[in-house]
């Protein structure tokens, strides 16, 4: 059974990460906490990074166990910690660009962060609205439009009109409950909100507005993440009630569900895999889709849980819907501590960033 191997952990922050984000390349790992900063870390070396035709035993993973500091083949390159006033719930890297980055605030704003020369970060556009806490920030795939939710119960839609410009193009109040997370379909302009109201909403532009496409039900507590596969088929969810639920449309008569998510009138949402309650022992906070293997499959799902394990599961297509099979259980990844986030790296296959509220960040290495 392929199992993870713990490869560096990065030390700095001075309260709980909570989320961690892949630059573009995977070469850089953005991260925010709640001592109200953001860092960013990256190799010292490019052959610090390995694949799996290259991991061996000899291979110089850090075997240093201890949390107190960084391990020596990372280092962090930058600390941005002049814009915000309370914790930083949320990082993103710009799809499309190598520096371009968002942060989502209890403060209630979003900052959106660039380099000029490749010098240090400068805070370049504040954008307000949310009357509290701020929880997630999303960018589209294409960076045009950036996504952000809040406690306030809504999710705001912005347009990047370049040079740090951008224009608020929806507020949607849909949801009745704590906003937790927002993140964008992959191929296409839709984006899916996951809330304390046991619900995931999915949001589609239409006659030049946004409006709910469809409403999500199943989870029977609050749904605090999502992410979509690669490939845009399918939505994975995650909830306090302890399971992994993944949907798919189910298309009526005249409708394919072939066609990825997208709205259309005769199209609805079915659960057509679950993880039950009985293999998470508490919360789960966070999903992330691998891409998929050489195998055929459809990539790996890793959790990050309240229960301090972060599990990946394989996720393979049958004829009669998918198979969802635990393949290992890093219990402990972050000690006694709530795992918070867990990241695929977006171009280096194997490699899984997680974070928690012992303000460590890890990076593991799961074998094909």
């Amino acid at each position: 059974m392929p199992h993870t191997k713990k490869l560096l952990h990065c030390v700095g922050h001075e309260g709980r990460v909570w989320q961690v984000s892949w630059d573009a390349s995977g070469t850089r790992l953005a991260t925010c906490s709640g001592d109200k900063s953001a860092r960013i870390w990256a190799p010292i070396s490019p052959s610090h990074f390995y694949s799996g035709d290259t991991i061996t035993e000899s291979m110089q993973v850090d075997t240093d166990d201890d949390d107190r500091k960084t391990s020596s083949s990372w280092q962090c390159i930058e600390v941005i910690d002049n814009a915000h006033k309370r914790t930083v719930r949320s990082i993103a890297f710009e799809p499309t660009q190598s520096n371009a980055l968002a942060t989502a605030s209890f403060d209630g704003t979003t900052a959106i962060w660039d380099t000029a020369d490749n010098s240090t970060h400068e805070c370049i556009a504040t954008l307000e609205g949310h009357e509290n806490e701020a929880k997630s920030v999303a960018w589209s795939t294409n960076g045009q439009l950036l996504a952000t939710c809040g406690r306030d119960k809504s999710v705001w839609i912005w347009e990047s009109n370049g040079e740090g410009d951008f224009d608020c193009i929806s507020v949607l109040m849909e949801h009745t409950q704590d906003v937790k997370m927002v993140v964008w379909h992959p191929t296409q302009d839709l984006l899916a909100s996951f809330s304390y109201d046991n619900t995931i909403r999915v949001w589609k532009e239409d006659d030049d507005d946004w409006v709910s496409a469809a409403t999500i039900a199943g989870h029977t507590s609050t749904v605090w993440a999502g992410d979509f596969s690669t490939n845009g088929k399918y939505l994975a969810s995650v909830s306090d009630d302890r399971t992994v639920r993944i949907w798919a449309q189910r298309a009526s008569e005249g409708g394919s569900a072939d066609a990825g998510f997208y709205y259309r009138p005769d199209l609805s949402y079915e659960c057509i895999a679950k993880v039950p309650d009985s293999v998470h022992t508490r919360a789960i906070y966070s999903v992330s889709w691998s891409e998929p293997s050489d195998n055929g499959d459809c990539g790996r799902l890793a959790t990050g849980c309240g229960d301090n394990t972060v599990r990946v599961f394989k996720v393979t297509e049958t004829e009669s819907g998918l198979n969802v099979d635990l393949e290992c259980a890093q219990e402990y990844a972050h000690g006694l501590s709530d795992i918070n986030c867990v990241k695929w790296n977006p171009k280096h296959k194997g490699w899984l960033a997680t974070c928690g509220d012992d303000g460590v960040v890890r990076i593991w290495y799961m074998e094909p």
